[in-house]
């Protein structure tokens, strides 16, 4: 039973890194967290 909670909030993780990946990409050209902090 805990292996299956392992898995699904590994799992749930890689998808929302992924979505986040995915997000910041089509927005910036890049998948890093410092890349939509703009710089002055």
């Amino acid at each position: 039973m805990l292996e299956n909670i392992f898995l699904g909030l590994v799992t749930l993780g890689a998808i929302y890194y992924l979505y986040r990946t995915l997000f910041k990409t089509k927005g910036c050209g890049c998948g890093k967290d410092s890349c939509n902090v703009k710089k002055k």
